[in-house]
């Protein structure tokens, strides 16, 4: 089984650069953020680098979205 992570933030900066990184290292990442362009570009760079990605609008601010992100990790 392919260890798994959720990095908020993913669409930029430094959750982008952690995403980068456990790709590289063959990780299933959900990636979420509210910058869904952002987010599509990281999920896109994280497969070229040998990662898998499930993207997820996000506002770590709203417990139902992050409730949503949890539901779709368990599935």
């Amino acid at each position: 089984m392919a260890k798994r992570i959720m990095i908020s933030g993913a669409g930029s900066g430094l959750g982008r650069e952690l995403a980068y990184c456990y790709a590289r290292q063959g990780w299933r990442i959900a990636l979420a953020d509210v910058n869904d362009a952002g987010c599509a570009e990281t999920a896109a760079e994280v497969v070229r680098l040998g990662g898998e990605a499930a993207e997820y609008h996000c506002d770590v601010r709203k417990p139902g979205q992050l409730q949503k992100v949890a539901e779709g990790i368990e599935q």
